[in-house]
This record gives structure tokens, C-alpha cells and sequence, in this order.
């Protein structure tokens, strides 16, 4: 193993997951958070956050962490408070196409996209989602639909 790969393991002993942030400079894609072991530790989702800035995706990831090792089960489809003051949150499943481009340390700790993943979804500010009519397309680029069937 090298460096990044025993950092991971030793975080996913010692807290349960890793999380790892991406910041595209470029801004080809979005920024995206995602956590590295649930599934293995807690045989929950491992999560993926799209569009935030890394601290408040971390943030959200180690909630999430922390929610699941208490036992609590998130729904797809189903809504959400605590994860971002004022408003809930959604889930959505994330297509194995997806899994294989984003998750990549993911891939490596399960061999592969074998392993459930959600996306945390989030409305803007004025409370829109973005599968609404009214979500206006920058919303919607900051948090791509990453399901077999993309939502909006």
C-alpha cells in the first residue's frame, strides 16, 4: 500500500470512514465530497456530496458518519433535517457509471463499484430542489443528477 491508501485505512480504524474532498480547478466538473468505508464498517451507503465547498461536504460526510454508526437508516427518496441548518436533505442512488468515474478510492478499497452509494441531495437557498421547474441550470450543474436515470 502506499502512503494515501494505509492514511485511508487508518481512518476508516479509527473513525469509521475516510473522507476524501475534490476541488476540480478547472471547473470541468463539480467540486464533490465522498466518504471511503461505511459500507464496510457498517454495511450502510457510502455517501457523496456534489457542489459544496470541501469543509461543508466534510462536514456533512462525518454527520452522515456519525448518524449511521448511531443506527439511523437513510431512505432514497425520503427527507432530511440536521445535515444543513434551515433545510433538508434528499438521497438519491448513485449509478455505478458514476461510481467508477468519482469514487475512485472507493474502487480501490472495494475492488470495484460493488458497494451502494448515495448522493446527498439539497435545494438551493430559496428552498428549490433541483429536479424542480424552476431550478435554474447553474443550480443544477453545481449538483449533477448522478443516477442511471438522471433526475433533472
Amino acid at each position: 500500500m502506499n502512503e494515501s491508501e494505509k492514511k485511508i485505512i487508518g481512518n476508516i480504524d479509527e473513525y469509521g470512514c475516510h473522507i476524501t474532498s475534490v476541488v476540480d480547478r478547472k471547473k470541468e466538473d463539480p467540486d464533490f465530497t465522498y466518504t471511503i468505508g461505511i459500507n464496510q464498517e457498517e454495511k450502510a451507503p457510502e455517501l457523496i456530496v456534489l457542489g459544496l465547498r470541501h469543509e461543508l461536504g466534510s462536514w456533512i460526510a462525518n454527520e452522515y458518519n456519525r448518524r449511521v454508526k448511531g443506527g439511523e437508516k437513510f431512505l432514497e427518496g425520503e427527507y432530511y433535517n440536521g445535515f444543513l441548518e434551515g433545510f433538508q436533505v434528499s438521497f438519491r442512488e448513485v449509478a455505478e457509471e458514476y461510481k467508477k468515474e468519482f469514487m475512485l478510492s472507493c474502487n480501490w478499497l472495494y475492488k470495484g463499484t460493488n458497494y451502494p452509494a448515495l448522493q446527498l441531495v439539497y435545494p438551493n437557498i430559496s428552498g428549490v430542489w433541483p429536479w424542480a421547474e424552476d431550478a435554474d441550470e447553474e443550480f443544477r450543474d453545481l449538483q449533477p443528477s448522478f443516477q442511471e436515470k438522471p433526475e433533472w
